[in-house]
């Protein structure tokens, strides 16, 4: 009788940034990188938010790998620049906005808009927790493994809150600030 192995690889990444103004094809230093192969820019201006603020990122096009078949479970990971160093222990906090829909401002949850702009506080407990980057006294602070997000829909936006007590480094310094979703997929093998 043959047996098989469940292996895992990984899909094509979601690559959060301001792709508009301050951030090209991979971060200005090259070791902040957690970029993997060829991500889907999606965009989010993680610049200038400031302490006690959040902002959402555009809606996703389809996360479709095939039809309307989509990966389920995917990791978070973000390299984030303040403007000068926050206290050790404060948080960037993020959430998804799941959506069944492709069109920008419907089926959205916690009156996310599916723009890249401000968001309100008040509309987090309508979202998905995905996790918190506890951070350390450094301006630059990256954690590759957040939390992982089990997709709902083929569509949504992640929104990120700056937990900590100093704002986002300013426009077009943002050139470091990126965050990943890597989805994560079975991949049945047969056992030697």
């Amino acid at each position: 009788m043959a047996t098989n192995k469940m292996l895992q690889v990984y899909g094509t990444q979601l690559l959060f940034a301001d792709h508009a103004t301050d951030f090209a094809a991979a971060p200005e230093t090259a070791a902040n990188s957690l970029i993997i192969g060829t991500p889907t820019d999606v965009q989010m201006n993680l610049s200038a938010i400031a302490a006690a603020a959040a902002w959402q990122s555009a809606k996703t096009a389809t996360l479709a790998h095939t039809g309307t078949a989509f990966p389920i479970d995917y990791i978070l990971g973000a390299c984030l620049e303040s403007t000068a160093t926050p206290a050790a222990g404060g948080t960037f906090d993020f959430y998804w906005n799941g959506s069944p829909s492709a069109t920008a401002a419907s089926g959205n949850s916690g009156l996310a808009s599916g723009a890249d702009e401000a968001f309100a506080i008040a509309g987090l407990p309508q979202l998905i927790w995905i996790g918190s980057m506890t951070v350390r006294a450094a301006v630059i602070n990256i954690d590759a493994n957040i939390g992982i997000l089990r997709m709902p829909y083929l569509y949504g936006s992640l929104i990120m809150v700056n937990n900590t007590n100093v704002a986002m480094v300013a426009d077009a310094d943002a050139d470091e600030c990126h965050i990943t979703l890597t989805p994560v997929i079975l991949d049945v093998q047969a056992s030697a």
